[in-house]
């Protein structure tokens, strides 16, 4: 099976060539969007993930991330919801704590990344919160924003996926 990148540019390409021009911004977001609700609908989903992960894992993507988040929920997906963001959040606190250490000296440029990287987590963080929220998830919902309120002080982060805490005892 192609990947979403690849089936996206072969739809792109069609439909340039129906029209005999070149797609605008618009046009290009449109079949992206038909695209990703058509892989949702043909159950895709762990293709999305990997797709989410590759395309957006340390910034952007917010609307295919809520998208795919909404549709995990309401069919309690639970697994994929963690795989989904528990990955998104490593990749983004990882990004954060690479512009960190030079932020907190003082360099601008830097400053300016660390801050867009804690948005980018916090947007990952906030998301997989409102899914644990609405599958009634209280525990797992409070363990996580304890660890939002460690990533906010700048603590340390312990990401560890529910079953992978369960086997050591424990988050």
């Amino acid at each position: 099976m192609p990947t979403f990148r690849v089936e996206l540019d072969r739809l792109c390409a069609k439909r340039a060539k129906d029209l005999g021009r070149d797609l605008t911004a618009e046009e290009l977001r449109e079949i992206d969007g038909r695209l990703f609700q058509a892989w949702i609908d043909a159950g895709r989903l762990d293709d999305l993930i990997r797709t989410i992960i590759a395309n957006f894992g340390r910034d952007g993507g917010l609307e295919e991330i809520i998208v795919l988040g909404h549709h995990l929920r309401e069919t309690k997906d639970v697994a994929r919801i963690h795989a989904l963001f528990r990955r998104l959040i490593s990749i983004r606190v990882k990004a954060f704590h690479l512009w960190w250490p030079r932020a907190a000296e003082g360099h601008v440029g830097c400053m300016r990344e660390a801050a867009r990287t804690s948005a980018a987590a916090m947007d990952a963080y906030l998301e997989y919160f409102n899914s644990l929220d609405r599958l009634g998830l209280q525990e797992e919902r409070e363990n996580l924003r304890a660890e939002m309120q460690r990533f906010q002080a700048r603590e340390a982060v312990r990401n560890v996926l529910p079953q992978e805490a369960a086997k050591r005892g424990g988050a």
